[in-house]
């Protein structure tokens, strides 16, 4: 997010925060000192745009007052929103070993002997009838239950080019079709195509995400009643949902991508256990989607006669 703020406040031809920022006749902004640099004219008059090649004269050229004291802020605040917006170490003191509860998994949901890993398959799984299972939508909670304190854990998501994580409701519904957004109790952060992500507000919000994701840290902060999301490879802050209320244990929350569009990659919970975080815990085919016409979703069937480019696990 940082990045983020520099990157807007910079000028398109020196790169670096602008100074003293003007406007050209089509909008084009670039600092005062970089006009000069620009491409003149025809017959050597004015200056000419680097993106639409429209000629601006000396009068067209407007001062941007207003934004010259917003980058000021912002080169001010560059420092403290990169010590802001990144993993605090202290973070990992609240690490709790989470781990995949098989009685919620969908019966298309393969889930290893260590309840660690996660992923979709074609064949459908022989489980045990629980109530608890979710039947209408390819998902599964961790446990512990966590009914107060400080939580945190990691989720490698490896090369999978679509998943859904974060935390849930105790009372989410089972038997129907999910919808990923926190009105209806799911505080998620969503994969799609390996390069878009999006957080389960109402609506929906895109995230910047710096490349390369690989393991997600999530903690869970219910004294402030915060869930917060980090790049756990560069350390840096993904998302925090505002401040929740909840009067019913919450559930970590896994939903891997289908093998069509997922390739069958396992979601891997990373082992981590502190004690004093032990203490403070509590003891079919369907689709997970967002209402809108945006949602992140699993298709609602899934076809289980693999052609050659989608196999069987």
């Amino acid at each position: 997010m940082a990045q983020h703020f520099k990157d807007t406040s910079s000028c398109y031809i020196c790169l670096t925060y602008m100074a003293n920022p003007v406007s050209l006749k089509c909008g084009f902004i670039c600092c005062l000192k970089c006009v000069n640099s620009l491409p003149r004219g025809p017959g050597g008059q004015g200056v000419m745009c680097l993106t639409c090649s429209e000629v601006s004269q000396k009068s067209d050229i407007r001062p941007k007052s207003q934004l010259a004291r917003l980058v000021s802020e912002v080169r001010v605040l560059e420092p403290q929103l990169r010590a802001i917006l990144r993993m605090n170490p202290r973070m990992r003191r609240f690490q709790v070993d989470v781990t995949l509860d098989v009685d919620t998994a969908n019966n298309h949901l393969y889930i290893s002997e260590d309840r660690r890993q996660v992923r979709c398959v074609y064949e459908e799984q022989k489980r045990r009838v629980c109530p608890e299972r979710f039947s209408a939508s390819f998902c599964v909670l961790g446990s512990p239950r966590l009914t107060s304190g400080r939580h945190y854990w990691e989720v490698d998501v490896g090369t999978s080019t679509e998943w859904n994580l974060g935390v849930c409701k105790e009372s989410v519904p089972r038997h129907e079709e999910v919808d990923l957004s926190s009105e209806r109790g799911f505080w998620t952060m969503s994969c799609r195509e390996k390069e878009r992500f999006l957080a389960s507000t109402r609506p929906l919000t895109v995230l910047m995400v710096s490349p390369g994701l690989n393991r997600v840290g999530v903690f869970l902060d219910l004294e402030m009643g915060t869930i917060s999301f980090y790049h756990v490879g560069d350390g840096t802050h993904i998302f925090t949902f505002p401040p929740i209320s909840v009067a019913e244990p919450l559930r970590p929350f896994f939903a891997p991508g289908t093998p069509a569009k997922d390739g069958g990659s396992f979601m891997t919970l990373c082992p981590g256990f502190s004690p004093s975080v032990a203490s403070a815990a509590g003891q079919g085919y369907g689709a997970l989607s967002t209402a809108g016409t945006d949602a992140p979703c699993v298709p609602t069937a899934m076809d289980t006669s693999p052609s050659d480019a989608d196999p069987a696990p």
